[in-house]
Order: structure tokens, then sequence, then C-alpha cells
């Protein structure tokens, strides 16, 4: 069950990958929502009860964050974090799961974010305690992701800041989705 484990949450890290080459916020969204689900699966294979919970949450806050003028998308996100609390403390396995509540907390933060520059930068804080989680948990696609996704979403945010690159919002998010955010 290990092989397929870290098969399945290899296709799970292609994805999440994919989310930081596209310029639209939809798509940056889709993708990782897709991603989480799969990583999701991957984590039930390993155990990790705290991170299935967390998966299935990220999902939900990737859906409902696609537009942030929804009121009830920002709840979804906001009330995201209670909830996950609330799982970790239920299938509590250990401080490790702290790391992925952590992560979390960094991913809600991002789906908030209405700029393209505060999103991208708190997706890339969250690969930090996702990354040690992974460490811990024995997955090895996890520690692969969270070192790519750290260093591909950071460069990103950089070429954004600098001028190189201009993510391109769609014709109705053009006026809330500044590149440089709030």
């Amino acid at each position: 069950m290990g092989i397929v484990a870290q098969v399945i949450g290899t296709v799970g890290i292609a994805l999440l990958l994919a989310s930081t080459l596209v310029r639209r916020r939809v798509l940056l969204l889709g993708l990782d929502a897709v991603g989480s689900l799969v990583m999701g699966i991957h984590w039930a294979l390993l155990g990790a009860t705290a991170a299935v919970g967390i998966s299935i949450i990220v999902v939900a806050m990737d859906l409902a964050g696609t537009d942030p003028r929804r009121a009830w998308g920002r709840l979804v996100i906001i009330g995201a974090l209670p909830v996950a609390c609330l799982v970790v403390a239920l299938v509590w396995s250990g401080p490790a799961d702290l790391l992925a509540l952590i992560g979390m907390a960094a991913i809600a933060g991002s789906r908030l974010s209405r700029g393209q520059i505060r999103l991208r930068a708190l997706a890339t804080a969250s690969a930090v305690p996702w990354g040690l989680y992974g460490v811990i948990m024995g997955s090895i696609p996890q520690m692969i992701f969270s070192t790519v996704y750290f260093i591909a979403m950071g460069i990103s945010v950089v070429r954004i800041a600098r001028g190189t690159w201009h993510p391109r919002p769609a014709a109705g998010e053009a006026t809330i989705l500044p590149p440089d955010g709030p």
C-alpha cells in the first residue's frame, strides 16, 4: 500500500504544482482543489487522518475562494479554521497534526486574499509546515512538493512584484484581483 500511496501523492503533487503555472485565480484554485482531493486520498492511505480532514476542508475553501466578493465564500473560508481545529482534535494523532493545522491556516488566509501577491505569498508560507508534516508522516511526495511549491510560488510572487509577469484575471475579476493586491 505504501507504493500506491506515494504514486497517488505524486499525482496530487503534479496537480498542485500545475496551479503555480496558471495566471487566473479560478484556474489556480480549481487545480489546487483537485490536487488537494487527490492528496486526501494519499493521506488516507498513509493513515494521516488529520491531513485527510484538512484536505477536504481545503477543497471546500478552494471552491469557495474562487470569488472573494461572495459573503458565503468568505464564511466558508473563515469557518474552515474552527472546523479544522475540531477535526484535528477529534482525530488527534500527535503534535505533528499541529503542523497540518498551521499549514491549513496559511491556506485559509491565502483564499481570503483578493490580490495575487498576498494569495501566493500565503500559499508559499503554507508549504513550510506541510513539508515538515510530510517528513514526520513519511510522505515523500509531500516533502518534494512542499519544497518545489515553495520555490515556484515564491518565484511567481517575485515576478509579479517586479512587474515581469502579470496574472490574467477573468473580465469579471479584473477590478477585484489587482496583481499587487491589498
